[in-house]
C-alpha cells in the first residue's frame, strides 16, 4: 500500500537532482500529485536553487559530472543553516562503505532499484520531521523574542550560578554587553552590600529535582547613585541531570515606582485618618467642654468656700476641710481623665499593632461621646467583658467606636445603643462585636453606598461622610471586617469582626 503524505499542510516542494533526465523524470512521476517538484541536472544548479528558493526536501544522486552528491549535500547543509533540510541520497551504489560515507551529510540513503511505496514512505517521514523541526524552531524563536523583549530583567543561570543568557532589559539596566555578562557569576553583578542579600536569596531556593520551586524576594540595589527596589523571582527548569541539566530563570522587576506610590498612599491614608480624628474632635469639643464644666464648677465652689473662710479668719473643722479637699481631688481627677481620653483619641503617632483590650476602647469611646449622646437622649450600654483581647491599635479601634456611636447620635436621637460580643467560629479565633440601635434604619438604596468616601445624607456643613469609610479601612488594616445590617423602621446593627490575640 502506498504511503501518502500528510494532507493537513500545503504541498511541499521536492528538488530532484540527477544528471540523467530519464531517472529524474521517473522520480517526478512517482511524486506527482503528492508534492511540487523541481529538477536540477547539476550539483551547482541545485545549490543555487537552495539559496534562492524554498525547498523542503532533496532527492540527490551521488554520481554527477560537476560535483558528487556527497559534496553537494555538504554544501546544501551549510546553506540551510539552522533550518533542517532533509536530503535523501538515491544511488545504485549499495556497499556499506558508500552508505556510511553518504550519510555523513545526508539524512537517508535509498538504493536503486526501489519501490515507489518505499520512496514515498521515506519522503513522507523526513518531511514530517522537517515540519516538527520548523514548529520547534518557531516556538523557540517566539520564546527567545519574548525573553529578549520582556520589560522585566530576565536572565538564566546554571547550577553553579553562572549566567547562560540574559535579555535586553538586564543589559540596559546594568550597562553591560552580552559578552560582558555571559559566563560570569550572577553574584558579581551586585555591590558588596547587596551580595549578602542575593546570596541568602539563592541559598533559600530549593533545587529538588522532583519538586521544582519558585522563590521570590524584594530588596533594594544600588545603580549609578540611585536605589531602585527590585523584586526577584526564580524558577528552576530541569533539562537533564540535576548537576548538568539545571537551568534557573530569574526575573527581576523594578518596583521602585510601585513602592513609591504605595508609600504616598500610606501617607495620604494617614493624613485622611488624622483629618477624620480632627473632625471628630471638633464634634466632641462642645460635649467635652460640658463634661469639664461640671467638675470645674465643684472645684471652684469648694475652693471658693475655703478661700472665703480663710479671708474671714474663720475656723475650718478638720472633717469639713477633708470633705472639701476630697471633692476637689475627685473632680480634678475627673477632669484629667476627660482630657486624657481626648488627648489619646487625637494622638497622631505611628500605627503600632498590639494586644488591645476591647472593653477599654469601648469605655473610652462612650466617655468621649457621653455629653453628645446624653443631649440626643441616647442610652449606650455595653456587655463586652474585660477578657476580650484582639490584635489591633487602641487609638484606631477607639476611633471606630466613636464614629459608629456618633452616627447613632446624628441619625437615631432617642434610641438605645447596645454593644455586645459573640463567637463567630468554632475555634474562637474570631470574635464579633455587634453595635445595635432601635432607630429608623437605613434605606435600601442608601445601604450599598455607606462605605463610599464623602457619601452622606447629612445636610451641607453637617458632616463629610468619611466616618464609615475610615472604619472600613481601619478594620481592613488589622485583618478585621465591618458589616452592616439594617431594615427601615427596624434599627441598624454594625458588626465588627476581629481576630483574637
Amino acid at each position: 500500500m502506498t504511503s501518502l503524505p500528510d494532507t493537513d499542510v500545503s504541498p511541499e516542494t521536492i528538488l530532484i537532482v540527477d544528471d540523467r533526465e530519464e531517472a529524474a523524470s521517473l522520480l517526478e512521476s512517482i511524486l506527482e500529485g503528492y508534492y511540487t517538484t523541481r529538477i536540477a541536472n547539476r550539483g551547482s544548479d541545485a545549490i543555487d536553487i537552495i539559496r534562492h528558493q524554498r525547498v523542503d526536501l532533496v532527492l540527490l544522486d551521488i554520481l554527477m559530472p560537476d560535483m558528487n552528491g556527497i559534496e553537494t549535500a555538504e554544501m546544501m547543509k551549510k546553506f540551510s543553516g539552522q533550518d533542517f533540510l532533509p536530503i535523501i541520497l538515491v544511488s545504485a551504489l549499495s556497499s556499506e562503505t558508500d552508505k556510511v560515507q553518504g550519510l555523513k551529510f545526508a539524512d537517508d540513503y535509498l538504493t536503486k532499484p526501489f519501490a515507489s511505496e518505499e520512496l514515498l514512505a521515506r519522503v513522507n517521514g523526513l518531511l514530517r520531521i522537517r515540519r516538527l523541526n520548523r514548529e520547534l524552531s518557531l516556538s523557540k524563536a517566539r520564546y527567545m523574542s519574548l525573553y529578549e523583549n520582556f520589560p522585566h530583567l530576565y536572565l538564566s543561570i546554571d547550577s553553579k550560578r553562572t549566567v547562560t543568557n540574559c535579555n535586553r532589559s538586564f543589559r540596559k539596566t546594568f550597562g553591560l554587553t552580552m559578552d560582558e555578562i555571559i559566563g560570569k557569576n550572577f553574584i558579581t553583578f551586585f555591590s558588596e552590600q547587596e551580595r549578602k542579600q542575593v546570596e541568602n536569596f539563592l541559598n533559600s531556593f530549593s533545587l529538588t529535582k522532583n519538586v521544582p520551586s519558585i522563590a521570590q524576594r524584594t530588596f533594594a540595589i544600588v545603580r549609578d547613585g540611585t536605589t531602585p527596589v527590585m523584586h526577584l523571582k526564580m524558577k528552576a527548569v530541569y533539562t537533564g541531570d540535576v548537576d548538568d541539566g539545571l537551568n534557573i530563570v530569574i526575573a527581576m522587576e523594578d518596583i521602585t515606582e510601585q513602592v513609591r506610590l504605595q508609600e504616598e498612599q500610606r501617607i495620604a491614608r494617614n493624613q485622611l485618618y488624622r483629618s477624620a480624628r480632627l473632625a471628630s474632635i471638633g464634634t466632641l469639643a462642645s460635649g467635652v467642654a460640658h463634661e469639664l464644666n461640671n467638675p470645674l464648677t465643684a472645684i471652684l465652689g469648694c475652693s471658693s468656700a475655703l478661700l472665703g473662710r480663710n479671708r474671714n479668719n474663720e475656723d475650718i473643722e478638720a472633717d469639713d476641710l477633708r470633705e472639701y479637699l476630697e471633692i476637689i481631688n475627685i473632680e480634678a481627677l475627673r477632669c484629667r481623665d476627660i482630657i486624657d481620653n481626648l488627648s489619646n483619641f487625637a494622638h497622631d503617632g505611628d500605627v503600632q499593632t498590639s494586644i488591645v483590650n476591647v472593653k477599654q476602647c469601648i469605655d473610652n469611646a462612650v466617655k468621649l461621646t457621653h455629653s453628645s449622646s446624653a443631649k440626643a437622649k441616647i442610652r449606650v450600654t455595653s456587655t463586652v467583658g474585660g477578657e476580650l483581647m484582639v490584635r489591633s491599635n487602641a487609638n484606631k479601634l477607639e476611633q471606630v467606636f466613636v464614629h459608629i456611636i456618633t452616627n447613632c447620635i446624628d441619625f437615631c436621637p432617642g434610641s438605645t445603643v447596645t454593644i455586645s460580643d459573640v463567637n463567630v467560629s468554632v475555634e474562637q479565633r474570631y470574635r464579633r462585636i455587634s453595635i445595635s440601635d432601635n432607630g429608623p434604619g437605613i434605606m435600601p438604596d442608601v445601604l450599598p453606598k455607606i462605605y463610599d468616601p464623602f457619601f452622606t445624607t447629612k445636610e451641607v456643613g453637617m458632616g463629610t461622610g468619611m466616618g464609615l469609610a475610615i472604619c472600613y479601612k481601619i478594620m481592613e488594616e488589622f485583618n478585621g471586617h465591618i458589616d452592616i445590617s439594617s431594615e427601615p423602621g427596624s434599627g441598624t446593627t454594625v458588626f465588627l469582626d476581629f481576630q483574637t490575640a
